[in-house]
């Protein structure tokens, strides 16, 4: 009997950070070095590289995004973020559903 790898779902992780997480670091820095002058924002990424993996060891994939999000960043494809909103299939008082 063949022995199955354990790691089959496991996330593509490039230096310790997801693919998401990479993302949201190079629009946080990569926008500004863009457009101002890249030497302050790469050595802010180089930083902050390390402290968002050791803030992220230990939490579910995608951490960071519902991260951003409870603290007001809208995603696409998700309610609008914010105070907490009941939505229901009866009207409430006022008729609105």
């Amino acid at each position: 009997m063949r022995r199955c790898s354990r790691t089959l779902d496991k996330p593509l992780l490039i230096l310790g950070l997801e693919g998401e997480d990479v993302a949201v670091l190079m629009m946080v820095f990569g926008v500004p070095a863009v457009l101002i002058s890249p030497s302050i924002p790469v050595m802010l990424l180089f930083a902050a590289w390390p402290a968002l993996a050791v803030f992220k060891r230990g939490k579910p994939e995608g951490y960071v995004l519902h991260f951003l999000y409870k603290f007001g960043m809208p995603l696409q494809g998700l309610l609008p973020p914010g105070e907490k909103r009941r939505y229901g299939v009866f009207t409430n008082k006022e008729g609105v559903r």
